[in-house]
């Protein structure tokens, strides 16, 4: 019997080890990994763009970057939860129009948006790109993927609501943003917001995980659960948290933009958060548009149906 016991027990030990090892231990990592801090990427213009998705559209990017670079931005700064300091770079056009824009994981307002930028600054609005958390000269030191920034989506709403002259807002958020976004949603009471742009957002953070997960082999049935507890222990977001159940209680009006061609967040998920929404809403399918592309990618009915949104929610 002892024996039996005894052989009982070292197994146990070794499925524990084995546990460890290859599934709790590696889960710790992977979150330590995709939440850490992160610096924004380069600006397109500094990267070789041969073989990435960007690469077929570089004539349309890249002054469309540097223009977005070039204009007479103002740094500003806010304070968030905790007293993490945010950051944001602010075009005063002296609009009564503001856009708020939230880039994607490791991105940047300048390269993420520079198109919409560009045409936004034809139409005279002000423009606030905002650094997102956890990245660049933002301060945290863990991003939450949509699950945590949705807060300071709130905080800066609130700043630029409270300038004097500004009557109009509209929240632009791309990918990570798009999340962020469409998590605020159901908090929004601020009645100057009067639209939004949720573009290649994914249904949940866990989703970006799990496309990760995939690429790299990883068991990530397994691994997500050691994943979900880290990020619930660590800071409080729960990354199964669902935005189309956000955007079902949403009240403002929206504009879907996803690209038929999306590899990392696939457009079914735009629909699917796109169906969820309870406001007056838009889908627009931008054909063969990568990710985050969706926009600058798209023909002119994508441009025409962009122009169409703000006029119908913004110039009344």
């Amino acid at each position: 019997m002892m024996i039996f016991v005894n052989i009982l027990v070292v197994l146990a030990m070794v499925l524990l080890f084995l546990y460890i090892t290859f599934i709790f231990a590696p889960g710790i990592v992977v979150y330590f990994v995709a939440f850490s801090r992160k610096y924004n990427s380069k600006p397109l213009s500094e990267r070789d763009l041969s073989g990435t998705r960007y690469e077929p559209y570089k004539d349309i990017l890249l002054p469309a970057e540097r223009f977005a670079y070039g204009l007479p931005w103002k740094r500003v700064s806010v304070e968030g939860e905790k007293g993490i300091r945010l950051c944001a770079d602010y075009l005063d056009n002296g609009s009564d129009k503001t856009a708020i824009f939230f880039h994607g994981y490791r991105g940047n307002p300048q390269s993420n948006f520079c198109t919409q930028i560009k045409r936004l600054n034809e139409l005279g609005w002000n423009i606030l790109g905002v650094i997102e958390r956890a990245h660049g000269d933002s301060g945290g030191r863990m991003l939450g993927l949509g699950a945590a920034e949705y807060r300071d989506v709130l905080t800066w709403i609130a700043y630029e609501a409270s300038k004097p002259g500004v009557e109009k807002i509209l929240l632009y958020g791309s990918s990570m943003g798009g999340a962020a976004v469409g998590f605020a949603s159901e908090h929004i009471t601020e009645p100057k917001v009067r639209g939004m742009v949720i573009d290649c957002a994914f249904t949940s953070p866990k989703m970006p995980l799990i496309h990760d997960a995939k690429m790299r082999r990883v068991p990530y049935r397994m691994v997500l659960p050691i994943i979900r507890l880290t990020a619930w222990l660590d800071q409080r977001i729960d990354i199964y948290k669902s935005v189309s159940d956000s955007l079902s209680r949403n009240k403002i009006p929206a504009f879907f933009l996803h690209g038929s061609g999306d590899l990392t967040v696939e457009i079914e998920q735009g629909r699917q958060n796109y169906e969820a929404c309870a406001s007056q809403k838009e889908f627009c399918e931008s054909a063969g548009a990568q990710h985050i592309l969706a926009y600058p990618a798209g023909d002119e009915t994508v441009k025409k149906r962009f122009d169409s949104f703000l006029e119908k929610y913004f110039e009344n």
